[in-house]
């Protein structure tokens, strides 16, 4: 298990003025993918998915960049994504967004025995709209199937997706959990399938990060069969 911040600089596309810049922990026993994500020129960020432990290295990480943690948001309501909500909360006094479908989660309730403090969230991420982090305009997208109120985030003009736990490296979040739905799953991953560009980045919840492209064909042999399954 690593518990370190990983710097990743992914590339941008074109105007020079209108980049990313991106640091990656992997915190916690489940491996979770946390992200502080800026544009390289204002000093306004965005936490994506706080995994356990990750507070403290990312306030120090957004120190030593000169940021101010603008936003932090959940992909989903899961413990493994929301775990260092609060204590991120505290150090940076910054507003949480999560889906309303995910924002019952938040209450600290789950079946591990930890201890979390209820916190909630004053931002909805509703499909059609916007996270602005300085120049990054990320859209919402509401990919439900995990839980109910999964969500990915778009940035169109670079080229990447926040996939959360809808879409990994040659395979898709669970639906077995409470809140998980087959059907819906398949529809999600088939709109990503057809709505997103081949080449974009997909960032997801947990392990490696593809392509949209890698992952199509598996993704329209789901869509096609209606079964989740990739093999």
């Amino acid at each position: 298990m690593s518990d370190q911040i990983v710097e990743r600089h992914p590339e941008g596309r074109a105007d020079p003025n209108h980049g990313v810049r991106m640091e990656l922990g992997v915190f916690g026993p489940w491996q979770t993918n946390t992200y502080l994500i800026w544009d390289g020129r204002s000093t306004d960020a965005l936490v994506l998915d706080p995994g356990m432990g990750a507070s403290e290295p990312i306030v120090a990480r957004a120190e030593a960049n000169g940021l101010r943690v603008h936003l932090i948001a959940n992909s989903h309501g899961h413990i493994d994504h929301i775990f260092d909500n609060a204590p991120l909360m505290d150090a940076t006094e910054a507003p949480l967004a999560i889906h309303p479908d995910d924002a019952y989660r938040l209450d600290g309730r789950n079946s591990y025995g930890f201890e979390l403090r209820s916190v909630t969230a004053t931002v909805d991420l509703r499909e059609g709209e916007q996270v602005r982090v300085g120049d990054l305009v990320l859209d919402v997208l509401h990919t439900p199937g995990h839980t109910e109120g999964s969500v990915c985030l778009y940035e169109e003009r670079l080229g990447l997706l926040l996939s959360g736990d809808t879409l990994f490296a040659g395979a898709f979040g669970r639906v077995d959990f409470p809140g998980g739905d087959e059907g819906q799953m398949i529809a999600s991953l088939g709109r990503l399938a057809r709505e997103i560009p081949a080449g974009v980045r997909v960032l997801p919840g947990h392990g490696a990060e593809t392509t949209i492209g890698r992952e199509v064909p598996w993704i329209e042999r789901v869509v096609a069969t209606g079964r989740l399954a990739v093999g």
